[in-house]
């Protein structure tokens, strides 16, 4: 199981978290996401090593932005 940990910047409310977990989500390999509502602090457990610029682009689609 690989881990990656990063912040999104630009959380404001449930609807914003709501739609990074699910852009996190269908990136393949991905189990399992958190995303701290305060923080912005994430963490995404998958079966494989995700690319970091397949991670931003992802959010970018839900107009998320992630910062290592």
């Amino acid at each position: 199981m690989f881990k990656n940990k990063f912040k999104i910047t630009n959380l404001t409310c449930e609807a914003c978290i709501k739609l990074s977990n699910a852009a996190l989500k269908s990136l393949p390999g991905v189990k399992s996401v958190k995303v701290d509502s305060n923080t912005g602090e994430t963490e995404v457990d998958s079966e494989q090593e995700l690319n970091w610029e397949d991670i931003k682009e992802s959010l970018a689609k839900v107009d998320k932005i992630a910062q290592k």
